[in-house]
């Protein structure tokens, strides 16, 4: 009999344990699950969606840091919207991009700078990255540098994302005009060089007619597999959708290792 209370206790202990070796991941203010990472390894949205139970705790980051906590009700995919994109309902309920975070570990060990977009050394970078793409005399409007320590190595990298397209219908556009472009490069010292990689991007060096160009961002720089190293998360969206994509930047370079999407 006094065995009992130990084993029930063992039983407590491994099933916390296996609890604790899940983390998970939501884009908000959608709820949509972006997925999650096990000891098996990274986790689609579906197959993450389905471990969780009501009552998970987020962590919310943005780029500028921590913005508080969310509690999260059961997942479940909607089959009227994107059946293959998990969801939760969050409470309380929010309106600002953000990336909710549950695992046992730090997420944001270090953190962005966010830096001037006006740069010259940097106008000067996606200006020939761009004519490499075909884009001649192209007109360069930077919306985000970054500058973080993704792998921990006391060296930091840069993200530099670039977005340009017509002015119009609240910035989403059906079509491309020639020398369009959205994308987010990488930018590092690899064996003493620099390097400029593409992360994610569109280029139009010739007009695109209803092609619902995507435009491109990086909305998080966190740990989601619990290995020091940071992840880059990025958003992309059109006038019927948006995406969410996932990389990691290894000894071969960048890897997506998660994607979601909803839309037409």
């Amino acid at each position: 009999m006094k065995l009992l209370p130990l084993i029930c206790l063992l039983c407590l202990a491994t099933a916390t344990a296996r609890t604790a070796d899940l983390a998970s991941f939501v884009e908000l203010p959608e709820g949509f699950i972006i997925g999650g990472h096990s000891k098996t390894g990274w986790l689609n949205s579906e197959a993450a969606g389905k471990s969780l139970k009501t009552g998970v705790r987020y962590r919310l980051f943005g780029l500028s840091g921590e913005a508080g906590t969310i509690t999260a009700d059961k997942a479940m995919p909607d089959p009227d919207v994107c059946p293959d994109v998990w969801m939760h309902e969050i409470t309380p309920e929010t309106d600002k991009p953000l990336i909710g975070v549950s695992a046992p570990w730090e997420p944001a060990p270090r953190k962005a700078k966010q830096t001037d977009t006006s740069q010259p050394v940097y106008i000067k970078a996606a200006a020939d990255f761009l004519a490499a793409q075909g884009i001649a005399r192209p007109v360069v409007k930077i919306t985000q540098i970054l500058r973080v320590d993704l792998e921990g190595d006391g060296e930091d990298e840069v993200l530099l994302s670039a977005t340009h397209y017509p002015d119009k219908q609240g910035g989403m556009v059906t079509s491309a005009s020639a020398g369009n472009y959205s994308f987010v490069l990488l930018r590092r010292v690899v064996g003493g060089k620099l390097h400029t990689s593409l992360v994610e991007g569109e280029f139009y060096p010739t007009p695109k007619e209803f092609n619902a160009p995507n435009r491109y961002e990086v909305t998080g720089l966190l740990d989601l597999d619990g290995d020091g190293k940071l992840e880059i998360i990025v958003h992309s969206k059109y006038y019927e959708g948006a995406a969410t994509s996932v990389w990691q930047l290894g000894k071969r370079g960048l890897k997506r290792v998660l994607e979601i999407g909803c839309g037409a």
